[in-house]
C-alpha cells in the first residue's frame, strides 16, 4: 500500500470512528502516525483530503458486478449496480446522514462540503463507467449518458434522502420497484 493509500485509511478510520467532522489534517496525521507535512505532501489542503476520502468511501462500496457481462439482460445488470446506492443496514444509512449533517451544517468548514462533492462525483463517475459499457455494447444511445447519470443520480439521493428523513415510513422495497423500472424504461428487452 502505498504513503498516499495508508492516510486514506487512516481518513477512514478516523472518519468511522469520530465522524467526517473529525477528518482535520493534524487527526488525521495523528491517525496514521505521521506528521501534518508528510500528510500535507500528499494532500496539500484539506479540501483534497475530503476528496480523497470521499472517492475512497463511494469506489470501495460499489463494485462493477457483471456490467460487463454482455451475455446477461443489460436492465439487471445495471440495476444490480445501481442497487448497491440503496443500502439495508441502518448504520450505511446513518453514516450517510452523519456526512450530509455535518458538511451542511450551518457551522460546518466549508471543505467539509468537499467530502459530498467527492462522493457525488465518484458516484457520477462509476454511473457513467456503467452506462457506457452499456453503451458500447448498443444498448445505449452514448448521447443519452451524461442526461441519464444526472437522472439517476438525482433519483438515488431522493431515495436516500427519504430513508433519512422517515426511516419508521420508508420503503426499501418500493425503491427497489423503482429502480427496477427505471433500468426497464432505459433498456427494454
Amino acid at each position: 500500500m502505498s504513503g498516499r493509500e495508508e492516510l486514506i485509511q487512516a481518513a477512514l478510520r478516523r472518519a468511522r470512528d469520530e465522524g467526517f467532522g473529525a477528518l482535520s489534517v493534524r487527526g488525521v496525521a495523528r491517525e496514521a502516525g505521521v506528521g501534518a507535512t508528510t500528510l500535507r505532501h500528499y494532500f496539500p489542503s484539506q479540501a483534497a483530503l475530503h476528496h480523497a476520502v470521499a472517492t475512497a468511501l463511494v469506489t470501495t462500496v460499489l463494485d462493477d458486478l457483471a456490467i460487463e457481462d454482455d451475455t446477461a439482460d443489460p436492465a439487471t445488470r445495471l440495476y444490480d449496480c445501481l442497487d448497491q446506492f440503496l443500502p439495508d443496514r441502518a448504520a450505511a444509512t446513518e453514516s450517510w446522514f452523519d456526512l450530509y449533517c455535518t458538511a451542511l451544517a450551518p457551522d460546518a468548514a466549508p471543505s467539509l462540503r468537499n467530502v459530498l462533492h467527492g462522493a457525488h462525483a465518484a458516484s457520477a463517475t462509476a454511473v457513467r463507467r456503467w452506462l457506457s459499457i452499456l453503451a458500447a455494447q448498443g444498448h445505449l444511445a452514448g448521447q443519452d449518458i451524461d442526461d441519464q447519470v444526472a437522472y439517476v443520480l438525482a433519483m438515488i439521493n431522493g431515495m436516500q434522502l427519504g430513508m433519512v428523513v422517515e426511516p419508521d415510513r420508508h420503503d426499501l422495497s418500493r425503491d427497489r420497484r423503482l429502480l427496477r423500472w427505471y433500468t426497464r424504461k432505459l433498456l427494454p428487452a
